[in-house]
């Protein structure tokens, strides 16, 4: 069976940038912090120990993470049947941090993967695998002899294209990011709004079509 795959980022698609509600809710001393409450009461709903996480990042999923962004999210991937590879900076928290995040918006049982890391100085944060060198000075050596030898290649292309390689039965996917991911093609990437900072409609009709037949 060909797999669909969405490679996700959170910060600028989830969660817009300018977005600091989390804040109001956390405190320096989880003693003194809302948030220890709160943990009590997501341990009844999820059966989960969101202590072990930051508050901030608990609370940045409850509070931050946009609802539209979310829920155009969840339509993309009921329409095509997509699931998601997590190719984002929070990955370096590891997968099960990922996924008990993700539950707390009902993406969990979406999420199948993360990304591994094409920065050495990043390898076993969070368990984190690094992507072997000759595969990285591969990718950089075809994209200088076709683009320029001074042309860039973003970080999370290489990461990506790891993925896929090693996971060849994926026919189709695409990369959502705020960020421009030279070195992937147009018809494989999803930027989103910069005016919103997060997944708009615009973004995630683009994202359909590129994983539809």
């Amino acid at each position: 069976m060909e797999r669909k795959i969405v490679f996700l980022d959170i910060d600028g698609v989830l969660q817009p940038l300018n977005s600091q509600k989390r804040f109001k809710y956390c405190h320096g001393q989880i003693e003194q912090s809302p948030m220890l409450e709160k943990y009590k009461e997501l341990q009844e709903d999820f059966g989960i120990d969101y202590s072990v996480y930051l508050q901030w990042n608990v609370a940045a999923v409850l509070y931050d993470w946009d609802k539209t962004a979310v829920t155009l999210l969840k339509l993309i991937l009921n329409l095509t049947d997509a699931k998601i590879v997590i190719s984002s900076d929070w990955r370096f928290d590891g997968f099960k941090a990922m996924k008990d995040l993700f539950t707390l918006q009902g993406l969990d049982k979406y999420l199948i993967d993360l990304t591994r890391t094409e920065d050495r100085c990043f390898e076993g944060k969070g368990g984190m695998l690094a992507i072997e060198e000759e595969f990285c000075d591969k990718m950089k050596a075809q994209h200088k002899e076709k683009h320029g030898k001074d042309a860039y290649l973003h970080y999370r292309t290489i990461e990506i294209y790891d993925w896929l390689n090693r996971n060849p039965d994926v026919k189709k996917w695409v990369a959502i990011d705020d960020l421009d991911l030279k070195g992937i093609d147009k018809n494989h990437f999803v930027k989103t709004c910069s005016r919103l900072s997060r997944l708009d409609e615009i973004s995630a009709e683009k994202a359909i079509r590129i994983l539809l037949p």
